[in-house]
């Protein structure tokens, strides 16, 4: 029977290449420092349980929700403040559209997603969508300016919409 004043060692074993392999594929947009921050943290988090209070039982899934909980700040954070190496608005757009009622948004993170998810498409795609929702025009004008048919159009839009949806998860 152990003694309460006695001092016990805690060892704390977290398999950080697995926590860095599923925190690299959920997020697939952070930051490399984000992600080492978040595993660090964790790892700090659990060895402070098990020296404070009973250890946990599943160690590697508790470590993995603090990180994915840390993870998850980052994410927001960025979405919520914009850092000029963030920010992706329009810079594939012409000036005298930046002030359009279609472009504007009050929504803040609605407009830097949009931007992060336009500038990271294939050029075909991106310009379909740009037109299509910013400028407003419909399928069939964006056909006849692209010189293809309008179910052509209406293919590559169903692709960017699925490409995009990529993006935002």
């Amino acid at each position: 029977m152990h003694s309460p004043t006695a001092a016990a060692e805690v060892e704390v074993v977290v398999d950080r290449s697995e926590l860095y392999r599923h925190l690299t594929r959920r997020y697939a947009g952070a930051l490399p420092d984000d992600v080492h921050e978040a595993v660090q943290y964790a790892v700090v988090v659990a060895y402070e349980t098990s020296v404070m209070r009973e250890p946990p039982y599943n160690l590697q899934a508790y470590v993995t929700t603090v990180a994915n909980r840390v993870m998850s700040r980052h994410a927001a954070n960025a979405r919520r403040f914009v850092h000029p190496e963030r920010d992706g608005t329009d810079g594939w757009s012409p000036f005298e559209d930046r002030d359009s009622p279609l472009v504007t948004t009050e929504d803040h993170e609605t407009t830097v997603d949009a931007g992060r998810v336009i500038g990271a498409m294939p050029d075909t795609y991106a310009e379909v969508l740009r037109k299509h929702y910013m400028l407003g025009l419909p399928l069939e004008e964006i056909a006849r300016q692209e010189g293809v048919s309008g179910e052509c159009i209406r293919k590559r839009h169903e692709r960017a919409l699925r490409y995009a949806r990529k993006l935002f998860l």
